[in-house]
């Protein structure tokens, strides 16, 4: 007997849900976050027009991006050392269209950077439900990731709503066996960061876990179709590195430009022990990079093989080079958000206290992204 899938549709209580907590998050964090800019280290917006004072970081990259394409030789940052090779083609390509529309460049990466956070909201909810979880860790999660701790990347003009949104769709595609789907979102989800690449290794678990091992070996049962899209998935990715090889001759210039960011490639415990020893923002950002682990080892515990050896390789490929942004990596990702809410689920006298905190701590993590204060990178 054929298994009937899930439906996916959101009902028209949660469209309404996601509409609030989206209007009412925005409003408090640009509220809070820009007065508290003003009030607390005006010096940071001096000279800047609002849309600079909120793209900040590496939306200042994509903008360069959009504006200007892409570099022939690094001349950017204090020692003129930096290229824009580093960052992927997607949303600053978005933001460049949506500049059409609405005449800065800032504006347009801020505005597409929160219609692709409503469109994460909507998929992750729409994973949830594939997975069966309860109505009220459906609603729980729309909260939850409109307050969580480093929505400002929503805000701000970074990729992290897209990549959340293709990398949720990805996972959905798994679970329903529709692998063009799976292939098709993944390539673009690898020229929107560059470790979507590493979906590959999702893809192939959670296709021998549907087949088994020797349906790839005759390709057979649809195990062609899994590995038509593993193929596919990396295609974006190597094009760009022909794009690179071509335009100022390295294919892996988005790797080696990392030097100019200060990351050096050493093993992860010797970055977690550097950021113990230096203390002060260091510090915290160990104790986020080690949290991630901690989620990380939950999905294991719970056999989620698949999301949690993706979520593994999108933590430690990072942590290799430096604690620094790695808030962002772990937030940036479907699985840590699926092993909060499988934890949610089963200790549902957390969920308020659990939002409340978030919700407190995004909104001084916003203070210090609009002020131009590094940690929060």
């Amino acid at each position: 007997m054929q298994h009937v899938q899930p439906s996916l549709t959101l009902s028209k209580q949660q469209w309404f849900t996601i509409f609030l907590a989206v209007i009412v998050s925005r409003t408090v964090f640009y509220s809070l976050g820009l007065a508290g800019t003003y009030a607390y280290n005006p010096e940071s917006v001096v000279n800047m027009d609002l849309w600079q004072q909120i793209c900040r970081f590496d939306c200042m990259w994509f903008q360069r991006i959009a504006d200007d394409g892409y570099a022939l030789i690094p001349t950017y940052m204090k020692n003129g050392n930096a290229a824009n090779w580093a960052f992927m083609p997607v949303s600053p390509y978005l933001g460049k269209w949506m500049s059409i529309f609405v005449g800065d460049t800032n504006l347009a990466l801020i505005v597409v950077s929160n219609l692709t956070f409503i469109l994460s909201v909507v998929v992750f909810v729409m994973a949830l439900k594939q997975q069966s979880f309860s109505n009220d860790i459906q609603d729980i999660a729309i909260w939850f990731m409109c307050f969580s701790p480093y929505t400002v990347y929503a805000l701000s003009g970074y990729s992290e709503p897209l990549y959340i949104a293709l990398i949720s769709g990805v996972f959905i595609a798994c679970y329903r066996k529709n692998w063009w789907l799976v292939g098709l979102l993944g390539l673009v989800a690898a020229i929107t960061r560059n470790l979507g690449v590493m979906l590959v290794f999702s893809v192939l678990i959670f296709g021998i876990q549907a087949y088994g091992v020797s349906n790839f070996v005759r390709l057979k049962n649809n195990a062609l179709s899994v590995l038509t899209a593993i193929w596919l998935i990396p295609l974006g990715f190597f094009g760009y590195m022909v794009f690179l090889h071509f335009h100022m001759g390295d294919a892996l210039a988005f790797g080696h430009i990392q030097i100019a960011w200060g990351r050096v490639f050493s093993h992860p415990l010797e970055w977690l022990m550097y950021g113990i020893e230096t203390g002060g923002a260091k510090s915290y950002l160990v104790v986020v990079s080690v949290l991630g682990l901690m989620l990380n080892g939950y999905l294991f515990y719970n056999k989620r093989y698949a999301e949690a050896t993706f979520m593994l390789i999108n933590l430690l490929i990072p942590l290799s080079s430096g604690v620094n942004a790695m808030p962002r990596y772990l937030f940036g990702l479907y699985p840590t958000y699926l092993a909060i809410f499988i934890l949610l689920e089963r200790y549902p006298a957390a969920r308020m206290p659990m939002l409340l905190v978030c919700s407190a701590v995004s909104t001084f993590i916003t203070i210090g992204f609009f002020s131009n204060v590094f940690f929060t990178v």
